[in-house]
């Protein structure tokens, strides 16, 4: 039997798409049997997919949030956020006494502070990076920091060839022992919603959080109030939830865009978003891969994305989707113009999309994953 240990990084949100890998990994290792712990921020709310983790026999260690001010003063000296409640978390871990330490990173920016003290106490560790982006570019005394941290991995993942690539050249330095990993969707791996025809309106679903520095909505809300789309039968809906909802609601109606432009809330099931939906749209300024468009492919139909990250390894523009050049206002504009004149052709789109991402995605991309964190434990620890 092993011993696995997951850290969360994550501490701006309850819960997120970045939290999907190593939550159902560790629900498929205690499956095998395994013993898993996790270390997650402690939010009054306690998300279903960790209540699940803590039913199903996972030991959770839910540590104090450090406070809005000390993680502002963190950002704003660039320096590592610790807080109050990290020591005793960590000391947590020791006492769990696990064979592995697996770290997961919302961004490559966050979870050094681990991967130090699983280096400095000779653990074991492997880490997840979600997302990575360009803006980020860490000094020479943080990135030999992170360097060492990195490269004291049994194994660096990262949900796309392009975050990866970016951050060896944050790094200046390459990775070989990383490796690139899927994300689990929320779709069943046949999924398959009937396509409704256009009546009234063409209607495109924006699937993302609402931050508009992460997705872009702003752009996306730019781009709708312009003259020419204005006039055409489109509607867009925003799923998705965050802390900035009410500024992008009065962006929304500064714009006009009343009528045109929804906000329908976080979706539970996405198989029923694209029952009624025809296009994904996703003008995002940083990424991982997303699985919004991972499942909107999977449910047969065409995404409108930004070249950020993760999405042209899966979109092939113009013929499973369409890709702007870049997440601003004018290449967005020129990617939807695109996709509009096509828009006769967005069912056959679709399929194209479905097909071809079945040929490279995984269907339990966290069983796989667990697989792999297994054959990480050394054989003196796991008795393998």
């Amino acid at each position: 039997m092993t011993r696995i240990a997951f850290v969360s990084g994550m501490d701006g949100a309850p819960w997120g798409g970045s939290e999907t890998l190593w939550c159902e990994t560790a629900q498929r290792l205690l499956g095998l049997g395994h013993d898993v712990f996790a270390s997650v921020a402690g939010w009054p709310q306690v998300p279903p997919a960790l209540a699940a983790l803590m039913g199903r026999g996972g030991v959770v260690d839910r540590r104090p949030r450090p406070t809005l001010r000390r993680r502002l003063a963190a950002r704003a000296w660039r320096t590592v956020l610790r807080n109050p409640g990290w020591s005793s978390s960590w000391q947590s871990i020791v006492d769990f006494r696990p064979d592995l330490v697996c770290i997961s990173h919302g961004a490559t920016t966050c979870g050094l502070e681990w991967m130090q003290m699983c280096l400095r106490e000779g653990m074991p560790y492997a880490s997840i990076c979600q997302a990575n982006y360009e803006f980020w570019w860490p000094t020479d005394e943080a990135s030999d920091a992170w360097r060492r941290a990195f490269q004291g991995t049994a194994k660096a993942f990262f949900v796309s060839r392009r975050n990866l690539a970016l951050f060896e050249t944050q790094l200046g330095d390459s990775l070989p022992q990383a490796e690139v990993v899927w994300n689990p969707f929320n779709v069943s791996w046949n999924a398959s919603p009937a396509w409704t025809e256009p009546d009234p309106c063409h209607k495109l679903a924006c699937v993302a959080r609402l931050e508009p520095r992460a997705k872009g909505h702003d752009l996306l809300f730019e781009v709708l109030s312009q003259e020419k789309w204005r006039r055409r039968p489109i509607q867009v809906d925003l799923f998705g939830d965050g802390p900035w909802e009410q500024c992008l609601r009065r962006l929304a109606a500064t714009w006009g865009l009343e009528g045109r432009v929804h906000f329908a809330g976080y979706a539970q099931d996405i198989e029923g978003v694209w029952e009624s939906h025809h296009c994904l749209i996703l003008p995002s300024r940083y990424e991982g891969l997303p699985l919004s468009v991972v499942e909107a492919m999977l449910c047969g139909r065409p995404a409108i994305v930004t070249d950020v990250a993760g999405n042209t390894e899966v979109i092939t523009d113009n013929v499973t989707g369409f890709v702007a050049a870049a997440p601003t206002v004018a290449l967005l504009d020129e990617a939807m113009e695109r996709a509009w004149q096509r828009r006769g052709e967005w069912r056959q789109i679709g399929q194209a999309a479905a097909a071809a991402i079945r040929q490279r995605l995984p269907r339990d991309p966290a069983a796989e994953l667990a697989g792999t964190l297994l054959a990480l434990v050394p054989c003196s620890s796991s008795g393998m």
